[in-house]
């Protein structure tokens, strides 16, 4: 018996891989391989798809189709004072059950291959190093082997994603250009030799597939690339991935950053609607050309992961694991700030339409009409 133990990294398409996986448990059970449940409602599906006999397309709710972040956020919020399982993660119990019911699966169903499948689990290396003991000797106890699979962006590329993604949980995080609260170096999305170094470390015996995002890409995305190369020998005929997490364009994100910082939620929440709703349809530069970091940044960056990327190169057998990784230090051609001037001179009333109240008009027509885009884009980021 094996474990594969999918950690992401953030941003490189786990929640399509977990919706892939979750999909088509049944499936994939009747070949050997399990995508374990960890709590009631994932029971409760998976003997509603035995009963019935299939898998079907659908997204299934989040504690069955992101089962293991569910359980990695427990197990972090049952022993740190300091974590909490989120509010959209109900109703799970104490980590030690789910660890139990974890073992449980494996003992009774004897798979020939576990998927795990948590980018929540990245944090374990830094933040809580015993809990990838515990995983391994309370719930995956059975597994003779264990792979763990990471995939990783270049950091710049990484921070930028991550940035939208906190925009996009509501929060309104410094711009990476700010010198003093812009880049945290020793965060997981930039230490990846902390990340991984704890699992070889406390896994002895640990096969370690490491990817670099670029690769995932020419593969054809998350779940293409881990059929292809996990070495676990998936079934034809699965049902195809539901989309997920459609990117936001870089003006968007600076967009919707302000009003998080400076509007009640549900008013950001609401321009956040509208926009995204008309994004497809406006003249924007490509994303590719909007600069988020700034030259200072990019050189800190560039110089403090040189040793990691060493580290990373080594470890996986590559002569350079991102071959690119001196583009790093390279602006790209548009700022941040002018990227936000063209999406806001087209956000006018007659195109915002009715969807928009007058409180998200007016919001937008005082950015709009500021002498520069965004105050809070102090000296904006682009090329030196």
């Amino acid at each position: 018996m094996r474990t594969v133990c999918h950690i992401g990294h953030h941003k490189t398409g786990t929640t399509s891989l977990q919706a892939f996986l979750a999909q088509n448990s049944l499936s994939l059970l009747k070949v050997g391989i399990l995508y374990p449940w960890v709590e009631t409602q994932g029971a409760a599906v998976m003997m509603a798809k035995a009963a019935r006999g299939s898998d079907k397309a659908e997204i299934l709710p989040i504690n069955v189709r992101e089962a293991h972040n569910a359980l990695a956020f427990r197990m972090l919020a049952d022993r740190r004072e300091h974590w909490r399982v989120p509010p959209y993660h109900k109703e799970l119990p104490h980590s030690n059950q789910m660890l139990i019911g974890l073992r449980n699966q494996l003992e009774s169903l004897s798979p020939a291959d576990v998927v795990l499948c948590s980018e929540v689990m990245s944090h374990f290396g830094k933040t809580a190093a015993d809990e990838i003991t515990r995983l391994r000797q309370n719930g995956l106890r059975p597994a003779q082997e264990f792979t763990l699979w990471c995939t990783l962006r270049r950091p710049d590329e990484q921070l930028i994603s991550w940035h939208g993604q906190q925009v996009r949980f509501g929060n309104a995080p410094a711009p990476l250009s700010d010198p003093e609260h812009g880049l945290n170096l020793n965060w997981l999305h930039v230490d990846y030799r902390g990340v991984v170094a704890p699992w070889l470390q406390l896994i002895p015996e640990t096969q370690l597939m490491l990817r670099p995002y670029a690769e995932t890409l020419q593969q054809g995305g998350s779940v293409n690339d881990f059929l292809k190369n996990s070495g676990i020998g998936f079934p034809k005929a699965l049902l195809p991935a539901p989309k997920m997490n459609v990117s936001r364009h870089p003006a968007v994100v600076t967009l919707l950053r302000e009003a998080n910082r400076d509007l009640p939620r549900p008013l950001a929440q609401e321009i956040a609607h509208v926009v995204d709703q008309l994004a497809p349809d406006l003249a924007l530069p490509p994303a590719r050309d909007i600069e988020s970091l700034g030259a200072a940044a990019r050189a800190r960056l560039l110089a403090h992961f040189r040793p990691i990327h060493v580290w990373l190169s080594q470890t996986s057998g590559r002569d350079a694991f991102f071959p690119d990784l001196e583009e790093m230090a390279l602006c790209r051609p548009m700022p941040e700030a002018e990227a936000l001037r063209i999406l806001l001179d087209q956000l006018v009333p007659d195109r915002l339409g009715p969807d928009a109240s007058p409180d998200a008009a007016a919001y937008l027509a005082v950015l709009r009409d500021a002498p520069s885009a965004s105050m809070a884009i102090s000296g904006g980021a682009g090329a030196p």
